[in-house]
């Protein structure tokens, strides 16, 4: 019998009826500061948070302004942190342009030129967060080097707090689904998989929605990105990586800090998922007993294959090829334009000859996420 992989993107939670989209997490970020309601105060009160650090967050203020040029998915917002990154080392390369206008609080000197370059609205956010702080900390008696660290450092911060509270709105949210609303399963694709609950699960996200209702085990279920542990179960420190795309395979020292490999390494989410393709023996009925590779069904659901996961979806169809084993990619799509994006993002992830070739074997398949029949009919055995 095949075994099951399942590599699970935000979607699959959406599917299952929870607010785990971002524009979700940016109301609950309106709401803790404005207006909290006595059952989240209460939960707050419970795990001893204090909110008052997290509070005026910089990612935040600038996904509040720019709201309405933002897309809807997470990685709409990794590729504005990548945005803003970029424009501190423009800064930090053009460091002239902040200097001179910085002591006399004239962004409007500067927002002439930067009006007519690339990425315009990230440079000009961080310059004036700059003339802010620079006037707040009294930067004016420090070497421009050292200044412009601690304004890079400043958004180091301002990035993992923003990743803690996020922590601490999925934990709330796992606190109403699970033990105020007591949520169940709704139907999908997936619900023609008879032994759902035995897959081995690769989770790009950083709840378990999957344990909680389809019983996947913790020994089988690798969270590539973390998980939330208020409490510090299963691990020390915040394991929750959040960051931007490795777009190079030098170190690029500017950029480590915000790099999800980076993230990845020192947060200790591991490897463990290239297990899961490892070849499974299975033996014949008859006398001789000749062992033979059960064949495997890896079913992504709910996640876009955005190129900012390129380096994971590389490694698990390389995986696969060097198992030896018969297996078949089976991407779960919402719609027709899902489907469309998904097939663009394998192109650049594969290469498109390879996808042709992946998908003229068969190895590669698309069924829609609600579709039990159209999944039935491309597991393999």
């Amino acid at each position: 019998m095949a075994d099951t992989i399942l590599i699970l993107g935000n979607g699959f939670d959406i599917a299952m009826g929870r607010k785990t989209k971002y524009t979700d997490f940016i109301k609950f970020e309106k709401q803790l500061f404005s207006n909290p309601d006595e059952e989240l105060l209460e939960f707050l009160k419970v795990k001893n948070i204090c909110i008052e650090k997290y509070k005026d967050n910089l990612y935040l203020k600038f996904i509040n302004e720019n709201k309405d040029t933002l897309g809807d998915n997470w990685s709409n917002l990794e590729i504005m942190i990548s945005q803003l990154v970029e424009s501190i080392i423009y800064f930090k390369e053009n460091n002239d342009l902040l200097f001179q206008i910085a002591p006399v609080n004239q962004f409007w000197v500067l927002e002439d030129k930067l009006v007519r370059e690339k990425n315009y609205s990230s440079k000009a956010f961080v310059a004036r967060c700059f003339i802010s702080l620079y006037k707040e900390e009294d930067w004016g008696s420090l070497e421009r080097e050292v200044a412009l660290e601690k304004f890079n450092n400043e958004f180091i911060r301002q990035l993992d707090l923003s990743i803690e509270l996020l922590e601490i709105y999925l934990s709330y949210l796992d606190f109403l689904d699970f033990e105020v609303r007591n949520i169940k399963s709704r139907p999908t694709a997936l619900d023609t998989i008879s032994d759902l609950s035995d897959s081995s699960v690769l989770n790009f996200n950083y709840t378990n929605t999957s344990g909680y209702l389809f019983g996947t085990s913790e020994e089988k279920t690798h969270f590539i990105h973390g998980r939330i542990d208020l409490d510090r179960t299963f691990s020390r420190i915040n394991t929750m990586v959040f960051g931007i795309e490795d777009k190079e395979s030098d170190v690029n020292s500017k950029l480590i800090p915000y790099q999800k490999y980076y993230q990845r390494v020192v947060k200790e989410t591991g490897n463990y998922y290239e297990t899961f393709f490892d070849a499974t023996l299975e033996f014949t009925e008859d006398e001789l007993c000749f062992p033979y590779s059960s064949s495997k069904n890896i079913i992504i659901f709910g996640h876009s294959v955005d190129p900012l996961d390129k380096e994971i979806f590389h490694k698990s169809f390389a995986l696969v090829e060097e198992g030896g084993y018969p297996y078949r990619f089976i991407f779960t799509y919402f719609d027709e334009p899902a489907k469309r994006s998904i097939i663009k993002n394998l192109a650049i992830i594969l290469g498109k000859e390879k996808l042709i070739e992946l998908t003229g074997k068969r190895n590669v398949v698309f069924v829609k996420s609600d579709d039990k029949d159209g999944m039935k009919e491309v597991l393999l055995p």
